[in-house]
């Protein structure tokens, strides 16, 4: 079924340059581990796909990346974060987003631009106009097609991510307050853009959130089907 959706999606005029999904949450939403999840099946199903990630993608946005998720969390205020990552967007853009969905292939990227609209504009003060102004300018006015938005409580995510020794621990390292309101951001950007956002239960076990992740984008794909 997944299959006959996407074929019959990326058939359509409006995905004929293919699909763009992204995934968003707070920290240790489990987005990676979805990621991989969900590329095992398409690649199952011989389906043409690209994984990808913000920041980094290009060499030079892996470069930002490093400045931005590690060090000091006062290192920079939110609106030299956002340059940061509309720079390497530009970059992760151009060089591969853009390139594969205009070979008809699914596009798969870990987090986008509504992460910049949650860290740097409604938890940080940037205000949503200027971000969108600049996105684009230049970021070519690129939006997804659908996001996934891994819904996870706070605690439950910083847990999991104290599991591990991290090295991209900047934002990890910011008060619980933070991490809290990033989620109420979250639910609230998704709230505003229903029409693209599917909002998934992140405090499951892994599994059972990625069949419900399969369910959701089966739905989405429904929908499209009989506009």
């Amino acid at each position: 079924l997944v299959e006959t959706y996407i074929k019959h999606l990326q058939s359509k005029k409006i995905f004929q340059k293919g699909i763009f999904i992204t995934f968003e949450g707070g920290e240790g939403s489990g987005k990676s581990t979805q990621i991989k999840l969900l590329s095992k099946l398409l690649t199952e199903q011989n389906i043409s796909h690209v994984l990808t990630r913000e920041p980094g993608g290009t060499e030079i946005g892996e470069q930002i990346r490093k400045i931005l998720l590690q060090g000091n969390i006062d290192k920079l205020d939110s609106y030299s974060e956002f340059l940061c990552f509309a720079a390497s967007r530009r970059e992760h853009l151009k060089k591969i987003i853009l390139p594969a969905l205009n070979k008809n292939k699914i596009v798969i990227c870990d987090r986008f631009l509504d992460s910049s609209y949650v860290y740097q504009g409604m938890v940080g003060g940037l205000k949503r106009e200027i971000i969108t102004k600049i996105h684009d300018d230049f970021c070519f006015k690129k939006y997804p097609d659908l996001t996934i938005l891994l819904n996870v409580n706070p605690k439950v995510g910083l847990e999991r991510k104290n599991k591990t020794t991290l090295i991209e621990n900047r934002f990890e390292n910011f008060k619980n307050e933070f991490h809290e309101l990033v989620q109420t951001k979250f639910l609230e950007l998704a709230n505003i853009n229903s029409h693209r956002y599917r909002v998934i239960n992140a405090d499951n076990e892994k599994n059972f959130i990625f069949n419900e992740i399969i369910e959701q984008i089966k739905h989405f794909f429904i929908l499209n089907k009989n506009e």
